[in-house]
């Protein structure tokens, strides 16, 4: 058992961390004797652009995503995948789940059409709470204590697939996303007007400068007010995100960079509804409406203020080793109440009368998170008459700190003339603690590289995590763990790059030893896959097959857990777009999965397929350019397939697959003006993207238009 004394020891430790990133700065100008240049292109590992500016038209762009430093997409051993600016303005997303929908290995709109969470899986594995990167830090949530991301703050969405602890410590083993952030540099002028359908309208604007003497800086914001496309779901909410760069002539670049949110809204209620009546229909009432909302509109709320430091500085030494480091700070208070359906009267998984009477539950909670954490990198390369060493060494450090009340109530209203449910009595708080979690690794890499093509990657990490939870179930717990990935590939002439890759992961547990849960999970994953990108190409195609092996598992129902459960996860993922270089280009990409359970406290289980993972997902999108007809006309039309997956633990209930069609159209109406027309799921299709129980199914999202007009000069 760890004591509250190493814990305030490891904040100290993490706090002094995130100061050293951020002093990194002065120490370098320092060095660099006060002289400050203009912004030049970032220089990064082998001569290659920015890796975190503008994807552009590039098939195989630089990242840093699943290397943690510069490299291009082919040398990252793992699938990965990366969305550009392009991808996220494409169907004029308000969430990041809306731009993934045409990603390989994630599942987005899990818990359908909830415009307040991204609820999102990758590899079957839930990548919401553990997955979630910015600029290569995590955004660790648990509970309901979250940080919110607008996409039009991004630059980049960068999607790694696969377990990755040995460069990011615990994390989930399906794999992470990194949200990359606009950033300053170059003259941008922009300002965006939005309509949609529902009604709802948006304004947003990004307008940055270099000012000279290596300076720049960007004004990046979006406001969202109006109705949802559901009963009585109204609201507003907006996002500010200012940043600035510095560069001096000794090769130190800092960046600062902030995002302030706030939100105040009512739910969505396609959500939380019982299996009979929305994937089946019912004698008494046929189905529920998918845009029906049975919360209270007068006591209804959801509220969010969040606001992120982030400070990056990156110097340049004279053996041409670069120093990075990354500090964040953040807070963000949330504060929720509504009305949930829990079946029919008393309970029941089926309608108990004519009218459908529905057993509702009250909840509300009041959230409060703060984070700190840094990332310091020292990386660069050793070549050797047969073999280049890039070596990377690195140390991270995060505390996180939660403090949350949840409380709840019960009542009832009806399908049939549904009637507002009102103010409910909400009993004492059921959950009201404080829990901490620090953790605190070391890692190490070395990418190879010999032989005209063959690079072998070797990477180890060690983590000590320290988790700490007053209240009714207080407990303390420390945990150690390495962890490991060994890759082999060969960089083909042509762009065909071939893989292997085995790995292991942890990801440290919130609960209680007293509850049976004495350590993190952990398992393993073996991946081979092929990635062909020619250079200057007009193509791209990725394959990858993978078996995840995931341990110690939590089993079992409150208080009574256990860690005898295991999973395995395998499948196939592949990721494909060509451009004829005649108007006309496609993509696309298609996910196989067989997720089971191999080991379980209860033996029925054992050989079931968890919930809420479906077995495929397909997607292919085409777009043709009209120029020699219509000048500045771009027509495009994507489709999204959802194959089937099961709605209960034993596997006797199942969710159809489904089948959206979606539209969308730019057209330039003159240099700097432009119109983009977007219309998800344009037959306003009824379906069901998953239930987690019989009690537990959501609606997608039905037909939604959104009209923006920009202007850029």
């Amino acid at each position: 058992m760890i004591r509250a004394a190493s814990v305030r020891g490891t904040t100290r430790l993490l706090l002094l961390s995130s100061v050293l990133s951020l002093s990194l700065s002065f120490v370098a100008a320092a060095q660099d004797s006060g002289t400050a240049t203009e912004l030049e292109p970032l220089v990064v590992l082998g001569n290659q652009e920015d890796a975190t500016g503008a994807v552009g038209d590039s098939n195989n762009p630089p990242t840093v995503t699943g290397s943690k430093v510069p490299v291009y997409a082919n040398e990252v051993p793992q699938s990965l995948s990366i969305l550009s600016a392009d991808d996220l303005k494409r169907f004029n997303a308000d969430r990041v789940s809306e731009t993934l929908r045409y990603t390989p290995g994630v599942t987005t709109d899990v818990f359908g059409d909830d415009n307040d969470y991204d609820w999102l899986r990758i590899r079957g594995f839930q990548a919401d709470q553990t997955g979630i990167f910015l600029d290569n830090a995590q955004n660790l949530s648990f509970a309901f204590g979250s940080f919110y991301t607008d996409p039009y703050a991004l630059e980049r969405i960068e999607v790694l697939r696969g377990p990755s602890s040995a460069l990011y410590g615990g994390s989930n083993p399906g794999g992470i996303l990194n949200y990359v952030s606009k950033r300053p540099g170059e003259r941008i002028r922009e300002v965006q007007l939005g309509v949609e359908d529902s009604p709802a309208g948006t304004v947003a604007f990004d307008y940055g400068d270099p000012l000279g003497n290596g300076q720049a800086y960007r004004l990046v914001s979006r406001f969202k007010g109006g109705d949802a496309y559901d009963e009585f779901n109204s609201g507003a909410r907006g996002t500010f995100a200012p940043s600035y760069k510095l560069a001096t002539d000794g090769g130190t670049e800092i960046t600062l960079l902030a995002n302030a949110h706030v939100a105040e809204e009512q739910h969505n209620g396609s959500t939380f509804l019982p299996y009979a009546g929305t994937v089946t229909g019912t004698d008494e009432f046929g189905y529920i409406g998918n845009d029906e909302n049975f919360s209270d509109p007068d006591w209804d709320k959801y509220s969010r203020k969040q606001f992120t430091a982030t400070g990056i500085v990156e110097h340049t030494f004279n053996n041409d080793f670069t120093l990075t480091g990354i500090g964040r700070a953040g807070i963000a208070d949330l504060h929720e109440r509504y009305w949930y359906p829990f079946g029919y009267g008393g309970y029941s998984t089926t309608p108990t009368d004519d009218v459908g009477t529905l057993s509702l539950v009250a909840f509300e909670h009041e959230t409060e998170t703060r984070t700190a954490q840094t990332d310091i990198r020292y990386y660069g390369v050793v070549d050797t008459d047969v073999v280049s060493h890039d070596l990377l060494f690195g140390l991270d450090a995060r505390y996180y700190w939660l403090d949350e009340t949840q409380a709840s109530g019960f009542g009832s209203t009806q399908v049939v003339n549904s009637f507002d449910p009102g103010t409910p009595t909400l009993g004492d708080p059921y959950q009201d603690a404080t829990t901490t979690q620090s953790q605190i690794g070391f890692y190490f890499q070395d990418q190879l590289r010999f032989g005209d093509g063959w690079i072998v990657t070797g990477n180890i990490r060690h983590d000590f995590a320290d988790t700490e939870q007053d209240g009714s179930g207080a407990f303390s717990r420390n945990d150690s763990e390495t962890s490991y990935r060994a890759a082999l590939a060969y960089e083909f002439t042509g762009g065909i790059t071939p893989y292997v890759t085995y790995s292991t992961f942890f990801n440290p547990l919130i609960t209680s030893p007293a509850n049976g849960v004495t350590k993190p999970e952990s398992g393993d994953q073996i991946e081979a896959g092929v990635k062909w990108a020619p250079q200057g190409g007009n193509f791209y195609l990725t394959a990858a097959a993978f078996q995840i092996d995931r341990e110690n598992v939590v089993t079992g129902a409150f208080p009574n857990y256990n860690q005898l459960g295991e999973a395995r996860s395998r499948g196939f993922e592949f990721e494909g777009a060509y451009n004829f270089s005649n108007g006309f280009s496609v993509a696309g990409a298609a996910t196989l999965l067989d997720v089971e359970v191999t080991e379980d406290s209860d033996a029925s289980l054992i050989g079931k397929t968890p919930t809420l993972v479906p077995e495929t997902e397909l997607a292919i999108r085409a777009q043709y350019d009209f120029d020699d007809l219509v000048e500045g006309l771009k027509l495009g039309a994507g489709v999204r397939r959802r194959g089937e997956s099961f709605a209960n633990d034993a596997n006797t209930l199942k969710v159809p697959s489904s089948t959206v069609v979606d539209l969308y159209g730019t057209y330039e109406i003159n240099p700097g003006w432009a119109l983009n027309l977007a219309a998800t799921n344009i037959a306003d299709k009824r379906y069901v993207t998953a239930c987690q129980t019989e009690y537990v199914c959501s609606y997608g999202s039905g037909r939604e238009i959104k009209l923006t007009l920009t202007a850029n000069w």
